[in-house]
């Protein structure tokens, strides 16, 4: 026997010998075995759509796709390079619910793909007509649009797709929403237990199915495009009850929410923000406040400096995530520092790293940002994992990235202040992002008397 014959044997029991070597947690043994090529799956040479088409766990949402030719002829077309998260049968449901939930006054996109299939289905059980022809079109419609926010405009395997925190979707509204940017969907990895999610809630049950044309990821439920972020934050009551409370007590639901309206003459019409990030501060955030606080400003008395500090955690006209910025307006006022501000808890380079100076809805004051994104060194099998210190006024920002119709939510577990943030202020720090607001305690030595002012 030639020795080249033996390569293959010699690689194949390296292979299941790697186990038992005590350097072994050094390395990643799937890399390992797929830089042989041994186990390496073949080349596929179907599309998205065709792959899907011949497998029967997806053959309800094949069924759903098929009312769209646009949508099959991008799965479909062999020079395309995309990313398709594709719910199988198990994540749709078998039957509608007795009450359909109610998403605010969005129901171009938020409509649930799973009740979307059940509709489709229904379809089969009614007699050809010019009704059934137009709910087929209406269905269409919209199924389209819900697929578009399923697909990624570029090939991402699992290993890619977990470098960024967001990815561009192709989803773009015409109503103004994002300022015509794609709709965003957020990316979450973590180790124990080993998980890949989409927008927090939604789980890569399967990864990495080859196409042709790109590559599929199988997920447990449908993705449904994001609400405004005031219907976002209206959605979790028990961890957004003090600040959704607060906007509509302060008359301020216009600077979050984007909702369309009907006019005169059935004219539909859009109002609110079309562009903003907000930093959205905890139930438990207004809880740790001092009590005399808490009452005053839910008060009639403090309507006004309750208004100032909401204000304070709005950037209007422009989206940030850790990964992705879109400016609607020229910030003349924007300060962008690469360099600067990397804290040095953290060991190794950052991948990244920026600090940025934030013009918010109170005019004249600022929110100091800083960013960081890391490669985590740790010595496990599998693909690379990565973290990002997201932090704004010296405090820690979590969740963050989370998308939204009209922007970026991030959650803050403080309630920041305004303080020292002052353009005009001889104290205003600028892009020191190190420095932490001070506690509340002291609020009735100027809380009330800057409430008042201009």
């Amino acid at each position: 026997m030639r020795i080249h014959h033996l390569v293959p044997i010699l690689c194949v029991g390296g292979a299941y010998a790697l186990p038992t070597l005590s350097w072994l947690p050094q390395f990643p043994v799937e890399g390992l075995v797929r830089c042989w090529g041994i186990f390496a799956p073949l080349s596929e040479d179907r599309t998205i759509y065709q792959v899907l088409k011949d497998d029967e766990r997806y053959s309800r949402l094949v069924k759903a796709i098929n009312l769209s030719s646009e949508v099959i002829d991008l799965l479909d077309d062999p020079a395309a390079s995309i990313t398709f998260l594709a719910v199988p049968n198990t994540g749709i449901p078998h039957r509608q619910p007795s009450h359909r939930p109610k998403h605010g006054d969005e129901p171009d996109i938020s409509y649930d793909l799973g009740h979307l299939v059940l509709q489709v289905e229904e379809l089969d059980n009614i007699p050809e007509s010019r009704d059934k022809d137009h709910r087929k079109e209406a269905l269409g419609r919209i199924i389209r649009a819900i697929l578009a926010y399923h697909i990624l405009p570029e090939k991402l395997d699992s290993t890619a797709l977990v470098q960024n925190s967001t990815y561009a979707t192709n989803l773009t509204l015409n109503d103004g929403s994002m300022d015509y940017q794609p709709l965003r969907l957020s990316v979450q990895s973590t180790i124990v237990p080993p998980r890949l999610r989409i927008n927090t809630v939604v789980d890569v049950i399967k990864r990495d199915i080859e196409a042709s044309n790109g590559v599929i990821h199988s997920i447990n439920i449908p993705l449904l495009p994001p609400p405004s972020l005031f219907n976002e934050m209206f959605a979790f009551p028990e961890v957004f009850s003090y600040v959704t409370s607060a906007i509509q007590h302060v008359g301020l639901i216009g600077a979050v929410d984007y909702r369309r309206i009907l006019g005169k003459d059935c004219q539909i019409s859009f109002v609110g923000a079309e562009l903003a990030t907000f930093f959205a501060p905890t139930s438990g955030a207004f809880q740790r406040l001092p009590k005399k606080l808490r009452l005053f400003l839910f008060s009639l008395f403090g309507s006004k400096a309750l208004k100032k500090l909401l204000e304070y955690h709005v950037v209007p006209q422009l989206v940030l995530h850790t990964d992705y910025m879109h400016n609607a307006t020229s910030y003349t006022t924007f300060i962008d520092d690469r360099e600067a501000g990397v804290s040095a808890d953290f060991p190794g380079y950052p991948l990244y790293a920026y600090n940025l100076t934030l013009p918010t809805l109170l005019e004249n004051y600022f929110l100091n940002v800083q960013v960081a994104r890391y490669k985590a060194k740790i010595p496990l099998p599998g693909p690379a994992r990565y973290f990002t210190r997201f932090v704004v006024n010296g405090h820690d920002v979590g969740p963050y990235d989370i998308p939204a119709r009209n922007g970026a939510l991030h959650v803050v577990t403080n309630l920041l202040d305004p303080r020292d943030h002052h353009k005009g202020d001889h104290k205003y720090r600028g892009h020191e992002h190190g420095s932490l607001d001070v506690d509340w305690e002291d609020w009735e030595e100027w809380l009330p008397q800057w409430a008042m002012q201009d």
